[in-house]
């Protein structure tokens, strides 16, 4: 016979609660009239769901090891709860605790959350959210996986005014080391151990009920390395199975989940939410919302502030408000520019600026890819981050007529392209679309080759009918007149889920691109057929150690006289011959993750060092010809990993006319600098600015503020 664990749930007055779900770990039962459960041992925790109108912080216990758990008597005590609808919650990510020391630049080196940090904004929620009644956290909790920051984390959430839940993610699993691997879906991860984190934090999959809105908490990590993926599956089966076929469902896990979880899941979830991206990106597949969100206390790597969702449970479907993290929790000034919703569904800013010779508030919020000028026609994308949903629009250059808007089934992040009367657009779910430049009407859609996997940043460039796009893992080429496939690479790289901005540069028949960290160099393919052009090296053992310097973060420049591209890498600027991809020089500088176009002048580079300043860089070997630090009162972070709000990010443009260099900037002033370095001027805007001016002719230039706001600015005049 079978050893058995047997327990009691009740409640506080310690009468018996029947119906309650209890579980092993893979197989679940429910507690009979008189309160009571058994089930075998297996796996370390017996848990229970914590129905609707219930809650206990005390929802799982630990087995003792070996024959020790047989005969264990468990009882779990709940206390009735009001759960009256709508029910709202906050959804967190990545908080990524780290006790290292303070360094404001480098992620892997430096603090990014500390413990403070969360548990000032955990307690001041009744506050800052009072209708939030429960918090869910989605992974990353901690940086490195270590006791110390495990003890960090659980003091931060310990006597919070609202039950927090934790979902472990890939870096809560790394206390034996960061090695890569390649997973078995092809996927690049590190290697983990979960033991650490059930030793001190507890369950990794577990099921809670609120308001009638089932949970599901499941850990992605351990799933995609293969280490759990069929218990995994196993007690979710008897989990929803428990919870009865009509029972409204979202699945909470670290990562995106894609087809290897979806198409396995026994029936389809209202929702899934998840973070490991550090991106914000919410999107419909198949009538399920997906909603994947960015960091909350450090800036994303899709260049998104520091922001938090609150989410509402009707009782038929979800609500989003997505919030900026306000300065106080981040340590930084307060900024009277209102940015509470600024970057998620446009914000209408008036600037008063007498520079502003007109203003269109876009449908929703802007980012930092910026307009596109063709003619008389002015071509943008916005976002809007509460649901998945996205427009481009159409306008007069001159006048900023609105002359037809397009919606899209996600947000754009991109700059549209317009190639043969149609006007290309990337969605964030990768799908493209082509839209009749005259009247906005739809004449194709390309689908996403995998919207699971597809988060699309990078902008579409079109030469000869064709557009290319894509990223590591599915490089692509359409026909700008039918939206047809023209050929794809997906051998290219493993999947892996950092975010591609490195749209492709193109010159004659040759596509060049880079990405990181994989592959370990830039690539170049034929326009035509995606051939190969240059040698691509192999991967070695750790994909993570193979990547070199020339780890990609933006789109590159050509430079025609000396037949090279420019191309700006995570920590560096390389000089790459076209011909061959043979690195002429390459030179480090801080400013990690920089997305920004290097700008080509007469004297020299000029590289934007993210979060600091301007450089110019020697043609020949990339020497230093001189460094101007930018300082500003910027409303928030969008440099990723950093928390100081520094205004510069965007690349400046070059006028030839004077000389001179623009540079916009997220507290809303555009410097003008001479080639020399010194600054000839200053424009104050009053819009966060992180997208590059586009000339326009004849001292106007167009740009997106990131509230949406579209801007003709008329830049002749004195500064």
């Amino acid at each position: 016979m079978p050893k058995i664990i047997t327990g009691r749930v009740i409640t506080t007055e310690g009468l018996p609660l029947p119906g309650i779900a209890v579980t092993n770990g893979r197989d679940v039962v429910a507690t009979g009239g008189d309160g009571r459960f058994a089930v075998e041992p297996h796996g370390a925790f017996i848990t229970l769901t914590r129905p609707t109108g219930w809650h206990t912080d005390q929802w799982f216990e630990r087995l003792p090891a070996g024959e020790a758990a047989a005969g264990t008597e468990l009882v779990f005590q709940l206390q009735a709860v009001e759960q009256p609808l709508p029910y709202q919650f906050m959804h967190i990510t990545d908080t990524h605790i780290d006790m290292a020391a303070p360094d404001e630049w480098a992620f892997d080196k430096g603090r990014l959350t500390t413990p403070d940090q969360l548990k000032e904004f955990i307690q001041d929620l009744p506050q800052l959210s009072p209708a939030s009644r429960s918090v869910i956290v989605t992974g990353d909790l901690v940086d490195n996986g270590t006791a110390e920051e495990f003890a960090g984390l659980l003091d931060a959430v310990a006597g919070a005014p609202v039950p927090v839940n934790l979902v472990p993610g890939n870096h809560d699993h790394m206390h034996a080391g960061r090695s890569g691997r390649i997973s078995r879906n092809n996927y690049i991860v590190n290697d983990g151990n979960p033991a650490l984190y059930e030793s001190l934090v507890g369950p990794r999959w577990f099921s809670y009920n609120v308001a009638g809105l089932h949970v599901v908490v499941m850990d992605w990590h351990t799933h995609e390395l293969g280490l759990d993926h069929t218990v995994q599956e196993e007690w979710l089966r008897n989990d929803l199975a428990a919870a009865g076929e009509d029972a409204p469902y979202i699945l909470c896990m670290h990562d995106q989940p894609g087809h290897p979880i979806m198409d396995r899941l026994p029936r389809k979830p209202l929702a899934t939410f998840s973070g490991h991206w550090h991106t914000s990106r919410v999107v419909d597949i198949d009538g399920v919302l997906h909603v994947n969100s960015p960091t909350p206390f450090f800036a994303g790597l899709d260049y998104s502030p520091p922001m938090f969702r609150e989410v509402t449970w009707d009782g038929t479907g979800l609500e989003l408000n997505s919030r900026i993290m306000p300065a106080r929790y981040l340590h930084n000034p307060d900024h009277a520019f209102d940015v509470d919703k600024a970057t998620i569904t446009g914000y209408d800013a008036k600037s008063g600026s007498s520079l502003v010779r007109w203003r269109h508030q876009l449908a929703g919020a802007g980012h930092r890819a910026g307009p596109t000028l063709a003619g008389d026609r002015i071509y943008a994308g916005s976002q809007i981050e509460d649901r998945p949903s996205g427009t481009v629009e159409a306008l007069d250059a001159v006048t900023g007529e609105l002359l037809w808007s397009a919606p899209t089934s996600s947000a754009v992040k991109t700059r549209p392209v317009l190639a043969s009367g149609v006007v290309v657009v990337a969605e964030v779910n990768g799908a493209v679309t082509g839209l009749d430049a005259t009247s906005g009407n739809r004449l194709w859609t390309t689908p996403s080759t995998d919207p699971y996997r597809r988060f699309a940043w990078q902008s579409p460039v079109e030469s000869e009918g064709i557009v290319v796009l894509g990223d590591q893992s599915d490089l692509r080429a359409l026909d700008a007149a039918t939206g047809e496939v023209l050929w794809r690479r997906t051998d290219l790289s493993p999947h892996h889920n950092i975010v591609t901005h490195s749209s492709p540069a193109i010159i004659g028949d040759l596509v060049m691109v880079g990405f990181w960290p994989t592959p370990n160099s830039p690539i170049a393919v034929d326009l035509h057929t995606g051939k190969s052009i240059w040698h691509l090296p192999e991967l070695q053992d750790d994909p993570w150690d193979t990547a070199r310097n020339l780890r990609v973060t933006g789109t590159a420049a050509y430079d025609a006289g000396q037949d090279s591209f420019l191309v700006p890498a995570i920590t560096s600027t390389a000089k790459l011959d076209r011909i061959t991809g043979a690195v002429q020089w390459a030179v480090q500088h801080e400013g990690g993750y920089s997305p920004s176009t290097p700008v080509i002048t007469p004297d020299g580079y000029v590289v934007t060092v993210t979060g600091k300043g301007l450089r110019m860089l020697a043609k020949d070997d990339g020497g230093q010809l001189w460094d101007v630090p930018v300082d500003g009162v910027a409303p928030f972070p969008m440099t990723a990993y950093r928390m100081k709000a520094n205004p510069v990010m965007a690349a400046p443009s070059y006028e030839e006319s004077s000389a001179t260099l623009l540079l916009p900037g997220l507290d809303g002033v555009i410097r003008r600098f001479r080639l020399d370095g010194s600054q000839a001027g200053t424009y104050d805007v009053g819009v966060p600015l992180a997208a590059p001016l586009v000339a326009a002719g004849g001292g106007s230039y167009l740009t997106v503020g990131v509230d949406g706001g579209l801007l003709s600015l008329d830049l002749g005049a004195e500064s």
